[in-house]
């Protein structure tokens, strides 16, 4: 096992949550991708978080907590939010909120916004961690800015090494897609970015119509125009690949006779797409490929997010 890598026993979430004492940086998995966390009220570790990923201080992170009852400490929760956060928390959806009263978070975590963006994560690793430490963590994905997100422990290790203190192995993330992300602030719900919780299950439960966020302002995570991108060109909605490209695609009706092709899911499932695709882009940056085509994905369900990601890849 490599060195910084730690499996996720009671004592090594012990150690965990020591480590977040003294201002360090823990890599944990959550349901969505791997974390990079530090104590969220803590100028000093949130900066960590930024110059480890060499993040650009106007983009705010998401802030974990264990529990609805913890977020409240932080954020102001009306009806439709607290709604949402009793049906999918914990889970992969993030509710940015105006900050309460008091609130402690870190205003370099919030990028000087009088707003947080807050989520309880499902992953049992992640929750032993929060339950253990007590205090809200700050944790983008565990990987440099604006490159593929991590969804296994090695990602972490290729991108940061032991320059952090933990990698917690949580084996392969559930969604490998990021956590959707909703502005609750007014009844103007919308979609600042989409996830693995679709359009179409909140909208189940909130019986509004969802927006997705076309302003310029950064509000929230996952907004930069240039995001999880591999270092090989990206070309999307790609029928028919060149020669030179690595095909990604779905489906069985796209198993052709293109030499690189790379099927995904052959029964065209969705959710198994999204949950190996930024393995997939990790393995061919490990390949050194240079060309990547990916072929269209329906624009609906979970197909949304993708899009989403792969769009940004392709900037």
């Amino acid at each position: 096992m490599k060195k910084t890598i730690y499996m996720p026993s009671s004592k090594n979430i012990e150690k965990a949550a020591k480590i977040l004492e003294k201002n360090g940086l823990v890599a944990f998995p959550t349901e969505t991708v791997y974390g990079l966390g530090a104590s969220a009220i803590s100028d000093e570790a949130v900066s960590k978080i930024y110059e480890i990923k060499k993040r650009p201080f106007h983009n705010p992170l998401i802030i974990h907590v264990a529990s609805l009852e913890q977020a409240k400490n932080y954020g102001i929760f009306d009806y439709q939010a607290e709604n949402l956060a009793q049906k999918f928390w914990p889970g992969p959806l993030t509710l940015l909120v105006n900050k309460s009263i008091g609130s402690r978070i870190s205003s370099i975590a919030t990028s000087n916004l009088q707003t947080v963006a807050l989520r309880v994560p499902s992953h049992p690793v992640a929750l032993e961690i929060l339950k253990k430490y007590k205090k809200p963590i700050a944790a983008p994905s565990a990987n440099l800015s604006g490159t593929v997100s991590a969804t296994n422990a090695s990602h972490v290790f290729d991108d940061f090494g032991d320059n952090i203190e933990m990698i917690l192995d949580g084996d392969k993330c559930t969604h490998g897609i990021e956590s959707t992300i909703v502005d609750v602030r007014s009844e103007n719900i919308q979609i600042l970015r989409e996830g693995a919780i679709t359009k179409d299950q909140i909208f189940k439960i909130t019986k509004l119509e969802l927006d997705a966020y076309d302003g310029h302002k950064i509000l929230s995570p996952g907004q930069l125009e240039k995001h999880y991108s591999p270092k090989a060109r990206v070309r999307i909605n790609v029928k028919k690949p060149n020669a030179d490209e690595y095909f990604i695609t779905f489906g069985e009706k796209n198993n052709n006779n293109h030499v690189n092709t790379i099927n995904l899911s052959s029964t065209g499932d969705l959710q198994k797409f999204a949950h190996r695709l930024y393995a997939c882009l990790r393995d061919l940056d490990s390949m050194n490929i240079k060309k990547i085509a990916i072929s269209p994905i329906p624009h609906q369900g979970i197909g949304r997010a993708i899009n989403d990601r792969i769009k940004r890849a392709s900037k």
